[in-house]
């Protein structure tokens, strides 16, 4: 469980830290002062297992639309202000102090791609790779250069060349990830799939036990299909089973939620903007849910958010539940008038507490 976060050189930050992070963190603050971002950094850090994820970044927020085999137009919107010159740095502690540090920065290409790609002319005098290092306790783990080719059908594709041969433990370099954009939707048949391999297991009743804090009535989870395509259905008591996705897309989305909790068993889920599509009057209920979920399944959540009832009701949530601790977290990022730096501001229980008390703002 990540306890602190440092991110160098990457999209909106040109430095930040972020300390006592709980098992539940929400992020707030005004827009573009990186609240995406954040997620995006422990995300990057966290998915390399996946070497096209650095790509794919640029992709998912629509900064890249149009197919290109430059890494570095790909990829240069990663780094602050396109400081392409200086390297991304995204650095972690965990609960048992164990450090980690992803390195990226674009260099020259190997000799055997000096030369454009494509059959347009290349502006650009010379053509860059991506460079990546992971470090654990300052020890290198991974490094390795990720760049494009071409197939002779036309396809782009994404190679990597190991810096050098390394003896690697069995260590866990990755924790189990999930990121749920606010730009894309988990499929309903994503979410068969995963719900499939808990039926399987015979587990899902702890997914309606988790679900009935916000729905009482639902009394099981089925899979049918509908239209050729696997889709969750639940009882609520009425004549026929009812797709989950038309009891509201608030009740859809948590269920998304609540599966890719379970399905990170051990790990991290990032929600973008958690409380889209979820109504203000049942928001405790649902961080209710989360608790219960990210409890079981021993799952740390970071997401973000605009809302100040999304920020009252995971407070009221975590307050008044029964738990031993209270293992909630908020912060709020800003930017500094006189500098530009964006900063986080860290609120505890008791920040909180008189936060809302006194009606002052803390979105």
């Amino acid at each position: 469980m990540l306890k602190s976060l440092t991110i160098k050189n990457f999209r909106c930050f040109q430095e930040i830290t972020i300390d006592n992070m709980e098992r539940i963190n929400l992020i707030g603050g005004i827009n573009n002062v990186g609240k995406t971002a954040l997620l995006e950094a422990i995300f990057l850090l966290n998915s390399l297992s996946s070497i096209e994820i650095p790509f794919q970044l640029n992709f998912n927020r629509g900064v890249i639309q149009q197919p290109t085999f430059d890494v570095e137009e790909i990829c240069e919107w990663l780094f602050y202000q396109k400081q392409i010159g200086e390297a991304i740095k995204i650095q972690t502690r965990d609960e048992n102090d164990e450090e980690r540090e992803l390195k990226l920065s674009l260099d020259k290409a190997l000799s055997p791609r000096l030369f454009p790609l494509s059959s347009k002319t290349n502006s650009r005098k010379t053509i860059k790779d991506l460079k990546l290092e992971l470090k654990k306790a300052g020890q290198k783990l991974l490094g390795f250069t990720a760049f494009l080719t071409i197939e002779k059908e036309g396809e782009v594709r994404i190679e990597f060349q190991q810096h050098e041969e390394q003896e690697i433990e069995e260590i866990q370099l990755f924790y189990p990830i999930v990121f749920h954009s606010s730009r894309l939707r988990v499929s309903s048949t994503e979410d068969a799939k995963v719900f499939s391999d808990f039926a399987l297991k015979n587990e899902q009743n702890e997914i309606v036990e988790i679900l009935q804090i916000v729905e009482p009535r639902l009394k099981r989870l089925e899979i049918l299909v509908t239209g050729g395509i696997p889709i969750i259905h639940g009882d609520v008591g009425g004549d026929n089973l009812i797709p989950v996705v038309l009891m509201g897309e608030g009740m859809g989305r948590l269920l998304s939620m609540i599966l890719s909790i379970m399905n990170t068993r051990g790990g991290i889920v990032l929600i973008d903007e958690i409380e889209n599509g979820i109504h203000y009057s049942v928001m405790e209920k649902v961080w209710q849910s989360i608790n219960m979920a990210t409890r079981k399944f021993n799952t740390q959540l970071f997401a973000t958010t605009h809302s100040y009832e999304c920020i009252s009701a995971a407070h009221q949530a975590f307050y008044y539940s029964d738990s031993e601790s209270y293992n909630f977290r908020y912060f709020r990022l800003e930017r500094e008038k006189e500098t530009n730096f964006i900063k986080s501001l860290v609120y505890d229980k008791d920040n909180i507490e008189t936060s809302l008390g006194l009606s002052w703002e803390m979105r």
